[in-house]
């Protein structure tokens, strides 16, 4: 890929290119500066949007890796390469990425996601766009009908025989926990959430983690924003949890740590913890096992791995449900 030709729409020159991963690069300017040149694979309509609102959620204060449309290089929301590919230009963000065993780190976090809830509703105007509100249903449904289908195949000796051993082994323990997960949904004030969407819609991450934050002097940044959509606030709690808890054994200090700083800004009700325990009791980890996702390959030790991951989550939730009737507000 030409990377230079890329840059050059912009109305930039790049004096040095380093690829980070697939898609993204590390750009420097002749002027010293660096930026992220990174793929969005996204309809140029939806970029718009995400550029639009990011733009307002700027306007604000926040901390935002999003351009700056008053220097030159900003003035462009987006160039179109010669195969098509939608790329943006974007401030590349010195710092560190928050690390999960620092409770400083994820309570930081928490923080600057509830600023950014809070700020990105300026954004929501008219008719809601992109919105996941409605989904959650059938987005749990969905997933199921993957996880059954696989252990079906698993039932025939579909896979390697170790791996169909063990999903016929622990297949009924698998599909329970995406059962209790659908079952919390209806009893987690969701269609009331559901039905207010003015009240209740905000400007969502949609994959906020360790990876997607950056610390440094002028405080926590957010990065990456090809997720961006509007939902509700627990969903964006969830995915931030999710992402720093897994890999630590479900240790629910951090997640306490989030919930904390998120707390800082802006209470929480206690709907609003049942709706993230929804997405936690999903057996996602088992499920990206059975996708085709390069992280997880589908092994029988990535299973083990997984339903480990699974079981570790019935006694987190139980002190979520703790935290929860500690912390809770009506208003």
């Amino acid at each position: 890929m030409n990377v230079p030709a890329i840059v050059k729409r912009f109305g930039m020159n790049a004096s040095k290119q380093k690829k980070i991963r697939k898609g993204i690069y590390r750009i420097a300017a002749a002027n010293g500066k660096t930026y992220s040149l990174k793929r969005m694979p996204k309809r140029v309509t939806r970029l718009r949007w995400i550029d639009r609102v990011l733009l307002k959620v700027r306007q604000k204060g926040l901390l935002v890796a999003w351009r700056d449309p008053q220097t030159p290089e900003g003035r462009k929301p987006y160039a179109v390469s010669p195969k098509g590919e939608l790329f943006v230009l974007t401030p590349w963000i010195s710092g560190r990425k928050p690390s999960p065993r620092s409770l400083i780190d994820m309570r930081a976090c928490g923080i600057a996601l509830a600023r950014f809830h809070k700020a990105g509703r300026a954004g929501l105007k008219g008719k809601f766009a992109y919105s996941a509100i409605g989904t959650w249903p059938s987005t749990l449904r969905t997933r199921e009908r993957f996880i059954k289908k696989k252990i079906v195949k698993a039932k025939r000796n579909g896979f390697r025989l170790p791996i169909s051993r063990f999903l016929q082994q622990n297949g009924p323990e698998i599909l329970r926990y995406a059962s209790m997960a659908k079952s919390l949904l209806g009893t987690s004030g969701y269609q009331s959430y559901r039905r207010n969407p003015r009240k209740t819609a905000v400007l969502c991450h949609g994959d906020g983690g360790p990876s997607n934050f950056i610390l440094n002097k002028k405080g926590t940044y957010l990065i990456d924003f090809e997720t961006l959509h509007v939902d509700l606030r627990a969903y964006d709690l969830y995915r931030v949890i999710y992402n720093s808890c897994k890999d630590y054994q479900w240790d629910f200090s951090i997640a306490k740590a989030i919930l904390d700083g998120y707390r800082q800004v802006s209470r929480l009700k206690r709907s609003d913890y049942r709706l993230i325990e929804v997405w936690l009791r999903f057996p996602l980890t088992t499920y990206l096992v059975l996708s085709p996702f390069k992280r997880f390959p589908l092994t029988k030790s990535w299973l083990q791995w997984a339903l480990k991951s699974e079981r570790r989550i019935g006694p987190f939730l139980k002190k979520m449900n703790n935290y929860a009737k500690r912390n809770s507000s009506t208003a």
